[in-house]
């Protein structure tokens, strides 16, 4: 499946820290979003929800230690389609660029090329930049950009 988009951040820290921020829910609260269900656990559906942005459900396909997670998300229950209802793929890569400092790479592939997979696949990618600014501020400097 081809990639819709890739984002993505250097990060100062340790991969494993890096990782860890984003599958373990207490942290992902301190950051990204204002409450979750669970951390992320393959096989398992989450629940993120945004006091701005209401609750959505993710499915957890893969965990991969400091390297992977792959969630799906269904367009239509994201909001950004209308109509038909299909899944998108979102892929978390974290490469430790050395012991102190970690590449992360979020794409979405599964978009449909019309105009409400572009406007989708572009809103999320700025959601996903933002997540990525979000982490990076939380994890280098202790601080939540959103408040």
């Amino acid at each position: 499946m081809t990639r819709n988009y890739t984002v993505r951040t250097k990060i100062n820290k340790p991969a494993a820290e890096v990782f860890r921020a984003v599958v373990d829910a207490d942290l992902m609260t301190k950051y990204f979003t204002d409450s979750v269900s669970s951390g992320l656990i393959a096989g398992k559906e989450v629940m993120w929800t945004w006091d701005e942005y209401g609750s959505n459900p993710v499915f957890v396909k893969t965990v991969t230690p400091n390297e992977l997670i792959e969630i799906t998300l269904d367009s239509k229950n994201w909001d950004k389609t209308s109509e038909d209802s299909y899944e998108v793929l979102v892929s978390m890569e974290f490469e430790a660029l050395d012991e102190r400092s970690t590449m992360v790479s979020i794409s979405e592939s599964g978009w449909r090329h019309d105009a409400e997979g572009y406007k989708g696949s572009h809103d999320n990618c700025g959601g996903w930049q933002d997540m990525l600014c979000c982490l990076k501020a939380f994890l280098e400097y202790g601080i939540d950009l959103r408040k």
